[in-house]
Parts: C-alpha cells; sequence; structure tokens
C-alpha cells in the first residue's frame, strides 16, 4: 500500500515536472534557452579570436609587444560588445535603443576624459610609428633618459641619474623626441683650441695621429680635423669623428682628455679669456 503511494506520488510529481518544462519551453523559457546557447557559443569563439589574434600579431615583425597586446585588447572588447548585443537582440529585445543609449554613454565619456583619450590616441600612434622603443636613449621635451616602458598612457624613462620620469602620451607626441640609439653610428663633434703664432700643420699632424690611433673611432667616414675659425683670442680647430653609438661618451671623455695632454706634452699652449687692464695717469694741470 506504502509503495503505491510512493508510486502515486512520484507519477504526480513528474506530469507536473514536464507539464511545467512543456510550458516553458513552449514559452519565453525556449527564447531564454536559446539566448543563453548563443552567449556561451559566443564566449569560445570570442576565445578562439583572441588567442589567433594574439598568436598572429606576436608572430609578426612589424609588431612589437606592446602593439601586439593593445590589438588583442580592442579585438577582444569589439567582441564582447558584439556578443552582449547578440545576447540581447536573441532575447527579443530591440537593439536599437541600446545602440544608441551606448552611443550616448560612450560621448559623455568621451567629453569627460578629453586629456585621458588624447594620451590613448598618442599611445596608439607611438605604438605603430614606432620612434623609440623599449631601451632606447631618447630626449623628450627636454627630459633625458633611457625608455623603460611604452604604455597606452604613458612613457616611462630612467634618468642617467636613476630617476624615473612619467610622461603623457600627449605630451611626447606634441615634443620634439631625439632618439640616439635610432642609428648604429654618431658622429662626435669637439672644438680644439690653441694660441696665436702656434704652427697649424703641427696641430694637425699630432691631433691626426692621434685620432687615428684610437680604434673605436670609424675609418669610414673617415674623421675631420680642420681649423675652422680665427677666434677673438685663439685659432679654433673642429673635431668630428664618427663612432659607435653605445661607445659615445666614453670616446668623448677619453679624447678630451688624450687631447689636452697631447697638446701640453708638445708646448702647444691652450688660450684662455683674458682682461688687460691699462692704467693711465692724468696729469694734475690737466685735471684742473
Amino acid at each position: 500500500m506504502t509503495n503505491l503511494l510512493m508510486a502515486g506520488s512520484l507519477g504526480t510529481f513528474w506530469k507536473q515536472i514536464k507539464s511545467w518544462a512543456k510550458g516553458f519551453l513552449g514559452g519565453y523559457g525556449l527564447v531564454i534557452a536559446k539566448a543563453l546557447v548563443v552567449f556561451v557559443l559566443g564566449l569560445l569563439i570570442v576565445s578562439i579570436i583572441k588567442k589567433l589574434v594574439k598568436k598572429n600579431s606576436t608572430k609578426s615583425r612589424k609588431i612589437d609587444n606592446s602593439a601586439a597586446s593593445f590589438i588583442t585588447s580592442i579585438v577582444a572588447l569589439i567582441a564582447y560588445l558584439i556578443l552582449i548585443v547578440v545576447f540581447i537582440s536573441s532575447l527579443g529585445f530591440s537593439t536599437t535603443g541600446i545602440i544608441a543609449s551606448l552611443s550616448s554613454i560612450m560621448l559623455a565619456i568621451a567629453l569627460g576624459l578629453q586629456n585621458t583619450l588624447a594620451s590613448l590616441a598618442n599611445g596608439i600612434l607611438l605604438i605603430f610609428t614606432k620612434p623609440f622603443q623599449a631601451g632606447d636613449f631618447v630626449d623628450i621635451n627636454g627630459t633625458s633618459g633611457t625608455v623603460k616602458e611604452i604604455k597606452l598612457f604613458s612613457v616611462k624613462l630612467v634618468t642617467p641619474d636613476n630617476l624615473t620620469v612619467v610622461i603623457p602620451n600627449n605630451t611626447v607626441f606634441g615634443s620634439t623626441i631625439i632618439n640616439y640609439s635610432k642609428m648604429p653610428a654618431r658622429r662626435l663633434d669637439i672644438a680644439v683650441s690653441v694660441a696665436y703664432g702656434t704652427d697649424v700643420d703641427k696641430v694637425k699632424e699630432l691631433v691626426n695621429e692621434y685620432v687615428a690611433k684610437d680604434e673605436r673611432v670609424k675609418k669610414e667616414p673617415a674623421h675631420f680635423f680642420r681649423l675652422t675659425e680665427w677666434g677673438a683670442s685663439s685659432l679654433d680647430f673642429t673635431l668630428r669623428v664618427w663612432v659607435d653609438a653605445a661607445d659615445y661618451w666614453n670616446v668623448r671623455f677619453d679624447l678630451l682628455e688624450g687631447l689636452l695632454k697631447l697638446l701640453d706634452e708638445n708646448g702647444i699652449e691652450i688660450p684662455f679669456n683674458q682682461l688687460d687692464v691699462h692704467v693711465r695717469k692724468v696729469d694734475e694741470e690737466v685735471q684742473a
């Protein structure tokens, strides 16, 4: 008897479940179920797209890691927005009002974040135009340092005295950028001044021989050393040599010290600014 009652109760419960399921699937429930399937499949497709974009952009030699990461993020954002619109549409809602609302929200955000968006836009330009990359020594808006990070909103520099400087991208792109590491070789200019009366040919011979011995100085283009100006109190020569960008400062310091010693050892005077004061004695009668 008890078993019959339990069987009857289970049968009734099962009929109620089937009736509810039939009503659910026959009504709005089927729409929700389809929308959930679309949403899950959409997430899977977005995940696949992200992986493909990241893989292809990372492998490309024309795109660095910063650009690859940015491209992946943008593609993912667009894909998610499309998925949300499709999901809402699959639920039976009109997407026209949603798109209009999103447009209004985006416009309000854009007006409130003008400077931030300007930095973002300039960050995109920096990533793709590549005026410099991480590791380059640059001068931006009067600040010199090694580039450590290039982000969408700012650039991080480390100065020679180990200070960290963060410059907004809108400032970076609006400034003159000097990249000292872009080219493999740099020209080094040094001014050499000697006193009037010095044998010009002797100075040229000594300096040319000294520079030719430095293996860091490139043979091509050949170095240049000539008398370039008759100064107020000196004969001014210009020395120009080509060196690897990495050797620039070491060669400069070594040449400055070496040439000073060279000229001193050969008795060549290096002039300095002098002021001659003449005192004139005026007769007392003239004064009267």
